[in-house]
Parts: structure tokens; C-alpha cells; sequence
């Protein structure tokens, strides 16, 4: 939990080295407990390596392909695996524009 805080407040801070090393020291923190967690934050901070990492173990993981498939996990990471884009029923409708 600690590490990502401390790659939250790396990334804000735009501190690429330090984002290099936690991201290098949370894709080996990676567990069945921490996948979900992990993983969406590197996919929403465009962590690549860490994304990579994720997705390594996502795939190998029994726990993990399990929640996938009785939809357990964030769309983004559910993304990570399906690919494409998200299903139309998960986006809010667009408010319509009053003249």
C-alpha cells in the first residue's frame, strides 16, 4: 500500500526515475490479493512495464482468470485481457444539450 502511495505521489511529480524503481518493485509485489490494485494503477498512469508484468501473472494466475471470468475485475483490467474497448452498457448516456 505504501509503494503506491509513494508511485501516486511520483507520478503527480512527474519523478520518472523513482516511477521507474517502484514500478520495477511493485511488479514483483504482484499477488492474487494485490493483482486488481496493482494493475489499475498501472494502466491508468501508462506504467508499461508494470502493466506487463501484471498482465504476465494475470494470465497465469488460476485466481485471477477466475475473477475475470465471473467479472470481478475493474473494467480497465478486465480490458487488459479482453482488449478492445469498453461494452456501450457501462458508459453513462450523454446528457443531452438544451437551446
Amino acid at each position: 500500500q505504501s509503494a503506491l502511495y509513494a508511485l501516486d505521489l511520483a507520478h503527480r511529480w512527474q519523478v520518472d526515475v523513482v516511477v521507474a524503481i517502484l514500478s520495477d518493485l511493485l511488479a514483483g509485489m504482484v499477488t492474487d490479493e494485490s493483482f486488481s490494485v496493482i494493475t489499475e494503477h498501472a494502466i491508468l498512469k501508462g506504467l508499461e512495464r508494470l502493466k506487463a508484468a501484471a498482465q504476465r501473472f494475470g494470465a497465469e494466475s488460476k485466481k485471477v482468470q477466475a475473477d475475470l471470468k465471473a467479472g470481478r475485475l475493474p473494467a480497465a483490467v478486465a480490458l487488459l485481457f479482453h482488449g478492445g474497448s469498453p461494452s456501450k452498457s457501462n458508459e453513462p448516456k450523454p446528457k443531452r444539450r438544451r437551446v
